[in-house]
């Protein structure tokens, strides 16, 4: 009943089950907190567990876990943190489960040191760590703009002899290009190769972002040329990066023929990359091209706002 969404009948059901000489059990109640949970009653959900224990039934770490879940999806991290110190009070010992959740959620509200503290935690308690607790970690640090502690981070996890996924590499590889370590970038690009991970769209897409940042389109456009050959099937994203770094050096040729390849290639183009081919018309002088698109544009109903006082201001000029 709780997977189908009516937590309100499971609980009737639950409230009937003593009366009829059957406990709930820990599974039992931890089923219905979930459901609890998923409905955002977190506090009904919360109350079972002190209700359990009065009845003598003992909580185990997937009843904590699921409690701990709810908590972080709602925000509130001071009452989940809390609920793992009880954890160890009630002779409940967290699990890696525990940990990355509560990890994520830190990651989600932007605590990375209190993150980074409970990874500490978490191997000094003997509970190892896998490639998603640093994942997560490591991606909220890049967020953050701290792309030098990531790559600390990245280390350690090797280290501890665990495989980087391309996801992480990505992150990493995108935030080191935003922070200005281009060189940084590019060796755990050459490093990442030489471990025999296989790039995918998200990792070239990174990449290729990065070095157009740098001004560098040229250079990325031949990662391009090796991204398809390799069988990987550039985006949207992917196309809009390297459109605006050949517009950012006054290559608008480049720029309009990448536009002219997304259509080849039956890529959709979106709103960004409407914005980009606009945007980079305008600020090269060709009004009357960029007008050219406006009717599909309209006809796409894509949000406009920004681009259409781009046009205004061009022709005002």
């Amino acid at each position: 009943m709780c997977k189908l969404g009516r937590v309100d009948p499971a609980i009737e059901v639950f409230r009937e089950m003593p009366q009829r000489n059957c406990a709930p059990d820990a599974y039992t109640y931890s089923t219905l907190m979930d459901g609890l949970c998923k409905e955002d009653r977190i506090d009904e959900a919360v109350s079972l567990l002190d209700e359990m224990q009065i009845e003598g039934c003992f909580p185990t770490p997937v009843t904590f876990n699921v409690l701990i879940n709810g908590l972080c999806k709602k925000g509130d991290l001071a009452r989940a943190s809390k609920l793992v110190d009880n954890m160890f009070l009630k002779g409940c010992v967290p699990n890696r489960v525990t940990y990355n959740t509560l990890i994520h959620g830190l990651c989600l509200k932007g605590k990375l040191d209190k993150a980074v503290g409970l990874l500490d935690r978490m191997v000094a308690g003997n509970c190892l760590p896998n490639d998603v607790t640093y994942g997560t970690i490591i991606n909220g640090l890049v967020k953050q703009g701290r792309a030098e502690d990531a790559a600390t981070l990245l280390i350690s996890m090797e280290e501890r002899g665990y495989e980087v996924n391309e996801y992480v590499y990505s992150a990493l590889i995108s935030g080191l290009f935003k922070g200005g370590k281009s060189e940084e970038a590019m060796k755990l690009w050459t490093k990442m190769m030489e471990k025999g991970c296989k790039p995918n769209t998200v990792v070239y897409s990174a990449l290729i972002d990065g070095l157009c940042q740098e001004g560098k389109p040229n250079e990325a456009k031949e990662v391009l040329f090796e991204m398809i050959d390799k069988g990987c099937v550039p985006n949207a994203y992917t196309y809009s990066s390297l459109m605006k770094g050949f517009f950012k050096t006054g290559n608008c040729h480049e720029a309009v023929q990448l536009w002219k390849d997304m259509a080849e290639h039956n890529c959709i183009q979106n709103e960004v990359c409407y914005s980009v081919l606009i945007h980079g018309l305008c600020g090269d002088g060709n009004l009357s091209e960029a007008m050219m698109h406006w009717p599909l544009l309209v006809y796409m109903d894509i949000s406009s706002t920004g681009i259409s006082s781009r046009v205004t201001d061009n022709q005002s000029a």
